[in-house]
């Protein structure tokens, strides 16, 4: 009786404080609800699309500048307007949705406006009311060339223009839209340039029978002559000659003209270290079967320094210092030396780079360096050698890597057990390295579409290390916008190691999981197997992570920007999960663990500034703190804090 009494006073305190928080944050929303709201101008309340039957609701109001308030903001209407009911502006959107139609092949379409009173007096429902009527069929469909019997055999075998006749919209027995047009003729001019035909020409001639509803279609090409690259003109270079400049646009005289090469030509020397400003354009000329091509540049200054910072739950706080020479012995060598610091790893590296190998997609980096590592409860690892980097950009969206390197290490292995010291480990690694970027659809700025990273590594192959050993590891990303406003992003990761014993392993080459950027709930590399450790008395403490050969994780969460609301702010829900493994046939040994959360994010000048909150849904005993029944921990061992400056991923 006494828990009923308990819970009934602490349900009306509640109610009271809800009642008080929704008053004192929600103060209009009684004013406008009560008999007041009455006098208030006219708003628009709601916007209903009646008839359509081709665009959808959401379509047609994205065109309209009538916009009802959101359910969200119906809730809170504390202020007077917002929505104000503005009869010539739904007018001007009668006339927006009529131009709509008749632009997508719907000439005759009828569109007229409904305005009605809601309950309240100042509510207003507004209602486009579409008559769509019959659209304008393509009932004839003409290619005409202007070139000779030659050139026009060799353009219609090729495959360009089979694909740009198969793929644009103005097919057979479907809708004429005039909007399609200039996609239509991109599309064909596209496919003549890149067939060699630079001046190229394309029209589209229709004649519409608005009665009959029909059009007859008639698509011009006048590719004009075979052209090829003669003069190539560079301006604005500075401290390399023009010969370099193009040969990185590797365009040589006398080659066939490419609309896909002129643009590869532009990427490349964009893409360069040396130029921040980089266009190559078609000067006005004759009209004849040479061409020439004139690229315009500007250069980064020779040297530069710059400056980082960051702070994180992991690594507390971190900096790096980097200065570059973008032009070494004036033939575009780029050398780099770095400084990094922080509570986990401070390194000195230096980055020499060859941008130009084979072509100028092939690239050689030389990478001496040293590095100090400091995993707290594992190991600490001194180590320095050199690696050897063979870049090859393919495509924008496919880079390759293949990598020697040699590592002199110096490994210090925390003991278990308290009363014994600490074991130094000296062993060098040789190894080759084969690893992966292919990015289908990507874009960075929005965070859109797929990102795969393989990794493959074979150490001790001549018999200059320590170790013999294969490592692969697989990451895949995948960002899908699910709204103009929420983002679905997901990660894969798996790996393994063959042909080593695990307890000959280092513990820098093991797998680890856990922690800000990996499975959340679990703090730096805490995720899968531990040892116990004991202090000088025999008595238990902590729990160590000692990694593994094996390892599968995986993220998935809904990134949700709060822009409408709070400028700047997003929030996150998430699900992670996965498991590290001591061998390879141990994977039954252990099963996959879990955890939920959430966080916040806030798009700061240096980037997406978040905190993360996950909880441990299966953690284990040792995860807990739990040693033979005794439980060490604390009451928030389930649960893992996480602050990071940029994306979890």
């Amino acid at each position: 009786m006494r828990k009923k009494q308990v819970h009934t006073a602490y349900l009306k305190s509640f109610f009271i404080l809800f009642v008080i928080l929704f008053l004192e944050v929600f103060p209009g929303y009684a004013f406008q609800n009560g008999v007041d709201s009455d006098v208030m101008d006219p708003q628009v309340w709601r916007v209903e699309i009646e008839g359509n039957k081709t665009f959808s609701d959401l379509v047609i109001k994205q065109i309209i500048a009538t916009e009802s308030p959101t359910t969200w903001e119906k809730m809170t209407f504390w202020k007077r307007g917002g929505h104000e009911f503005n009869d010539l502006e739904i007018q001007r959107d009668v006339i927006r949705i009529r131009r709509y139609y008749e632009r997508r092949g719907f000439p005759n379409v009828q569109v007229r406006r409904k305005v009605e009173t809601g309950k309240k007096s100042w509510r207003r429902i507004v209602r486009f009311i579409i008559d769509e009527n019959s659209p304008v069929t393509i009932t004839r469909l003409d290619y005409q060339f202007k070139t000779t019997e030659e050139n026009r055999e060799y353009i219609t075998s090729s495959r360009a223009y089979r694909q740009a006749r198969s793929d644009h919209s103005f097919q057979l027995n479907q809708r004429y839209q005039t909007i399609r047009e200039p996609d239509i003729i991109g599309m064909f001019n596209n496919a003549l340039k890149n067939l060699g035909y630079a001046f190229a020409d394309v029209n589209i001639l229709a004649e519409v029978d608005s009665l009959q509803t029909t059009a007859s279609v008639t698509i011009e090409l006048m590719p004009g002559p075979v052209t090829y690259f003669d003069q190539v003109n560079v301006t604005g270079v500075e401290t390399v000659s023009e010969n370099y400049i193009i040969r990185e646009a590797d365009i040589d005289r006398g080659e066939k003209f490419s609309q896909n090469k002129l643009e590869q030509a532009q990427r490349e020397i964009f893409n360069h270290h040396l130029f921040r400003f980089a266009t190559i354009n078609v000067p006005e000329q004759e009209h004849d079967s040479t061409l020439a091509v004139d690229i315009n540049l500007r250069e980064y200054p020779l040297r530069s320094i710059q400056v980082l910072g960051g702070v994180g739950t992991e690594d507390l706080l971190r900096g790096q210092v980097s200065w570059t020479h973008r032009n070494l012995f004036h033939r575009g060598h780029r050398l780099t030396a770095t400084a990094r610091a922080s509570f986990i790893e401070q390194s000195l590296n230096l980055d020499y780079l060859l941008p130009y190998t084979f072509n100028t997609k092939s690239s050689v980096v030389i990478s001496p360096f040293a590095q100090h590592v400091l995993e707290r409860r594992i190991y600490e690892l001194f180590h320095g050698g050199v690696t050897n980097s063979f870049i090859y950009r393919y495509r924008q969206d496919l880079t390759g890597t293949v990598s020697y390197q040699f590592t002199r290490n110096l490994e210090l292995s925390e003991q278990f057990d308290e009363a014994l010291p600490d074991t130094t480990f000296e062993y060098n690694l040789s190894s080759f390295q084969l690893s992966g970027y292919y990015s289908p659809g990507f874009t960075s700025r929005e965070q859109q579409g797929w990102v795969v990273q393989p990794y493959l590594e074979f150490s001790g192959l001549f018999g200059g290390a320590a170790f013999s050993f294969q490592k692969f590891s697989l990451d895949v990303r995948r960002f899908t916008k699910l709204t103009n406003s929420t983002t679905l992003a997901t990660r894969m990761q798996l790996g393994g190691i063959g042909s080593v014993k695990q307890d000959s392993l280092p513990q820098n080459i093991r797998f680890y999981l856990g922690g800000t950027s990996s499975v959340r709930g679990w703090g730096r590399n805490e995720l899968g197997p531990k040892r116990a450790r004991f202090d000088s008395t025999d008595a238990f403490y902590a729990y160590a992570p000692i990694g593994g050969q094996a390892q599968f994780g995986f993220n998935a969460e809904i990134r949700q920007n709060l822009d409408p609301f709070i400028k700047g702010f997003g929030m996150t829900v998430f699900l992670d999960g996965g498991q590290v493994w001591r061998r390879l046939y141990d994977l039954q040994s252990r099963p996959m663990q879990f955890s939920v959360g959430g966080g916040l994010r806030y798009q700061s000048p240096i980037g997406p500034i978040r905190v993360d909150i996950g909880y441990k849904l299966n953690p284990t005993d040792e995860d807990l703190n739990i040693y033979q029944g005794t439980d060490y921990g604390g009451r928030f061992d389930r649960f893992g804090i996480h602050f990071s400056v940029g994306q979890a991923f």
